[in-house]
């Protein structure tokens, strides 16, 4: 009976062995995967600032208007271009064949027809 207990007190504590050395194999893996994401977590910061200081070099006022003259040849708004809801016609209104708008700065009116 001695040797029945000293027995089965082994095997428990053999099997407590093996449970706590998988579990801190485990341990051991999660530790290296949390240390993997705090790497990637630092070097995505280290690139985000990278690119908000790019960013801001692309960005800059003087450097956007250089090159949006030398590639839009945007020229400032003429006021004659500018109209207000007032001078457009309503959507009720009957348009009939051939009527005549008159857009502000343009040189000719415009003729809007109708086909049916």
């Amino acid at each position: 009976m001695k040797n029945l207990g000293l027995t089965i007190w082994i095997v428990v504590g053999a099997a407590c062995a093996i449970v706590l050395f998988q579990i801190k194999e485990e341990v051991n893996a999660l530790e290296g995967q949390l240390a993997q994401v705090e790497s990637q977590i630092k070097h995505d910061k280290e690139a985000i600032r990278i690119l908000q200081a790019e960013w801001s070099y692309l960005n800059r006022p003087e450097r956007l208007a250089r090159l949006s003259s030398q590639y839009l040849e945007l020229k400032p708004l003429d006021p004659a271009q500018v109209i207000t809801l007032s001078d457009l016609p309503y959507k009720d209104q009957e348009e009939t064949p051939g009527t005549s708008i008159k857009l502000p700065g343009s040189a000719t009116p415009a003729s809007a027809e109708v086909t049916e």
